[in-house]
């Protein structure tokens, strides 16, 4: 059970792109390498996880490229890393010890509930992150 590994955050980064661009047309996946900074062949295994979980769909072609399957407010950062991770979480720990096992269950349930928000808040995101870079000295 992983936490968060670059794979997802990459898978993250190539649904921004993904996102962005699925306003006008698709994208394709040299583009999406270009614009996250990672090799094609690795982009290739993330969009393939995440086209067989029906996050993204593509189109062969010239002109084809990649695009989200839903709307951004139907697609959640956990839709993506389980996607991509197929596994999420704190740990994955049996144990007999019940005060943490249930301070596990509680880390998993809370991750879960803030992962569940949908990756139409990036656009929020990315916003605040340009009011933290846009200052004056």
């Amino acid at each position: 059970m992983a936490l968060l590994s670059t794979k997802g955050i990459y898978g993250l980064m190539a649904i921004e792109k993904i996102a962005e661009a699925s306003e006008f047309s698709p994208i394709s996946i040299q583009s999406i390498s270009d614009k996250i900074g990672v090799s094609k062949g690795y982009l290739e295994q993330i969009l393939n996880d995440l086209r067989n979980a029906e996050v993204i769909a593509g189109i062969k072609g010239k002109n084809g490229g990649y695009f989200l399957s839903k709307n951004p407010d139907e697609i959640s950062f956990l839709d993506v890393f389980l996607a991509v991770e197929k596994d999420f979480g704190v740990a994955k720990f049996d144990s007999d010890h019940p005060s943490i096992k249930l301070f596990l269950d509680e880390a998993n349930h809370g991750l879960n509930e803030l992962f569940s928000r949908p990756i139409s808040e990036l656009k929020k995101f990315d916003k605040k992150a340009k009011e933290y870079l846009n200052f004056s000295i």
